[in-house]
This record gives structure tokens, C-alpha cells and sequence, in this order.
């Protein structure tokens, strides 16, 4: 199942970000490996993206981050 939500950081230094899910809680961390689109452009603050729910470290997570 897909889900949506609005990227809130993304640090290219360290390729970690933060995105808060459309249908609210909490904000869920992703990496640079979660990014589905092959594009060399970063995720943005403020742009809306589709995911998955995983998990990394026993936490929850994005991933299969994708463009709208």
C-alpha cells in the first residue's frame, strides 16, 4: 500500500530526511537509499512523495520514496 506525505528535511551532507505522513503521527526518517527515482536530484522541502512503511534500526521508517 502506498502512502503520501510532505518532505520536512533532507540533509545531502548526510543523505537522511524527514517526512510527515498525509494522514498525520509522527514524522518518519528515510535515507538516500529509500529514493526510488534514478534523477541525481535531491528530495525537496515542502514536495509531496509517495512511500512505504518499513523499518530501520527497529523504528519506523519511509521507504520507496517516490515522486508525484
Amino acid at each position: 500500500m502506498k502512502y503520501f506525505g510532505t518532505v520536512k528535511s533532507f540533509d545531502t551532507d548526510t543523505g537522511t530526511g524527514s517526512l510527515k505522513p498525509e494522514t498525520g503521527g509522527d514524522e518518519l526518517m528515510f535515507e538516500r537509499s529509500a529514493i526510488s527515482w534514478d534523477a541525481p536530484k535531491a528530495p525537496t522541502v515542502g514536495q509531496r512523495l509517495s512511500y512505504d512503511k518499513g523499518t530501520l534500526n527497529s523504528q519506523p521508517c519511509a521507504i520507496n520514496l517516490g515522486r508525484i
